[in-house]
């Protein structure tokens, strides 16, 4: 490979790196993102709607009853 050539390809990665870390810089930049008041109040609410459902107990939530049996099971 002569010198030119070697030239020729460093310059063509070079520029396929910076145009590739420039293209990213510009869809980090443009992406939207939620505000952040209403993103906690959702992740309150699901939370919140999880642990109703897990914790019933009229009638029994299957999830509990395993829980459960895995503790109890665990101390003996």
């Amino acid at each position: 490979m002569s010198e030119g050539n070697k030239q020729w390809a460093l310059g063509l990665l070079v520029g396929i790196v910076l145009t590739s870390l420039v293209a990213i810089g510009m869809n980090k930049m443009m992406a939207t993102e939620p505000p952040m008041e209403v993103l906690p109040r959702t992740v309150i609410e699901a939370y919140n709607a999880g642990l109703k459902d897990a914790l019933m107990t009229n009638p029994v939530s299957p999830a509990l009853e395993m829980t459960c049996l895995d503790i109890w099971g665990r101390r003996q």
